[in-house]
Order: structure tokens, then sequence, then C-alpha cells
């Protein structure tokens, strides 16, 4: 049961949210918002509260992210708004509130991107199910995702001098953490991996004619130097014959390219997720 303070709380995040909604201010009414559009968002506001009436702390900060909302909305060209469909927005909103200020921006970028009629038809429905599958660090790797490609990745490998690869000491190795601010750099290549698996980026090998200047960086990291230090110094393959090494058995580091891409579903993601339309002329 719901205690009596949790139950004010939905109640005044209710009612802020049909103020905000319902009863616009002039600059939302003198677009157009309200006649098209409040009668959709009312609706979906209360859509999104219903399943958060257990969660009242959650509840409470819908006034707050349509407030955030509004602020994109007014920024669209009264010509362009439109309603969004209110599935979408109802799930927008309510993944806005369950997540943290990273996670939260991109939902109400999504939601504002459907609303608008420049952007809506790249807005794909299933933009929201891979969006609930994205950690906050993910989500900053994917606003690095300037261009398409391709994005240095490097795997160093111990293997056999003449002969096949042993194990793997750093996979996956990539720049694009640290310069995403990640929380957690370390697990950057899990986080590839993820993307891939979600059809946003792809694993592309490396061709003689391409320009590999971008690796040095890669190349010269300290992570990477520490990886092929710690082959190096691995004790040689047991020698075939007493007093005489075979050099075929010693084991070196092998630095083996890659390059991530981003997807056409990857771009139209990146672009819906990072949206911020330029405020209209007045």
């Amino acid at each position: 049961m719901i205690l009596r303070k949790e139950r004010a709380a939905v109640r005044n995040a209710t009612r802020a949210i049909r103020d905000l909604v319902l009863r616009p201010g002039r600059e939302l009414a003198a677009g157009g918002l309200a006649s098209g559009l409040s009668g959709g968002l009312g609706a979906l506001s209360l859509l999104a509260a219903g399943p958060l009436r257990q969660v009242p702390e959650m509840a409470a900060r819908l006034p707050g992210a349509l407030r955030d909302l509004g602020e994109r909305v007014t920024a669209i060209p009264g010509a362009r708004r439109r309603p969004p469909a209110l599935a979408f927005a109802a799930q927008a909103l309510a993944g806005s509130v369950r997540h943290g200020a990273t996670v939260r921006e991109r939902y109400l970028n999504l939601l504002a991107a459907a609303m608008d009629d420049q952007t809506s038809a790249r807005v794909h429905p299933a933009f929201l199910s891979v969006l609930r599958q994205l950690t906050a660090d993910e989500v900053r790797l994917i606003s690095q995702f300037q261009h398409d490609g391709p994005y240095p990745l490097v795997t160093v490998v111990a293997r056999y001098k003449y002969g096949g690869p042993i194990s793997t000491e750093l996979r996956n190795y990539t720049l694009l953490g640290v310069e995403a601010g990640c929380e957690h750099p370390d697990r950057v290549p899990f986080y590839v991996d993820n993307l891939c698996r979600l059809g946003l980026t792809e694993i592309r090998p490396v061709r003689i004619s391409d320009d590999t200047r971008a690796f040095k960086a890669v190349e010269q990291s300290p992570d990477v130097k520490a990886a092929v230090a710690r082959i190096e110094a691995n004790p040689p393959a047991p020698l075939k014959e007493a007093g005489k090494e075979d050099d075929g058995d010693r084991v070196v580091p092998d630095i083996q390219r890659k390059a991530l891409y981003v997807t056409d579903f990857g771009r139209r993601f990146y672009e819906a997720c990072e949206y911020r339309p330029e405020p209209a002329e007045r």
C-alpha cells in the first residue's frame, strides 16, 4: 500500500503534468501546440504515470521530464510539430524518469525527434527497445559517432613466431571510451560487442589500401604497450633440443587492426538520440 505522502506525491505529479500539458503557456499555445498536441500529450502523460504509481519518486520526475520536453518542442517551428504515437511517447517518458541524466536526455531527444515532421520518419519504433539495452557509457560512446567510420580497433594476441595464435591479451581496444568520458573505459570492448549485437555498428577487416595513420595513436597508447610487454616478458617455449632454441617456438606479440563502422540503422539512431532542434524564429 502506498503511504499517504507517496500518494500525495503522485497526485501532485499528475496535477503538474496536467497543468503543463493541458494548460500550456502562451509560447506553446501560440505555436499551435495546444490545438493538436495537448490532448495527446495529456493522455500519454497519464498513461506513462500509470505504471509508475507504485514508484512515487519516479512519478514525481514526470513534470520535470515534460518541462524539458516542452523546451525541445517549443524550439520546433510550429508548422513542423506533430503529435507523437501514444505508445511510443508513453514509453519514452517512462524511460526518461527511470534513468540518470545521460540516458534520460536521449529518451527525450528521441521523443522530440518523433514530434518534428522533418525527422519523425527517421525515428524507428525499435529505437526505444535499443535504448533500453544500453548503459550510460554505451550512450556516451554513441555520442562520438559524428561520422560513419572507420574507428580504429586494435587486438593484441600472443602467437608463435611461425605459428598460430595462443591467447588474446587485449581485444578490440579503442580510444573512443576515453574520448567519450566513459566511467568504465576498461569495459569498452564489451560495449563494442553490444553495439554490434544491436546492429548499431559492425567490425570490418582493414584492407591493405586503407589509410592506417589513425591506428598510430591507439597502438602507442599505454594499454597496448603494456599488453605487448606482457607477451614479450613470457618465457620462451620448451626447447626441442637441449641448449638450442627453436625460433619457431618463440612467443611474440601480434597487433591486429580492425575498423569499427556505424551502420545505417546506427546512424539514424545516433541522429535521433542526439536530436536538438534549433530555436524557432520569433
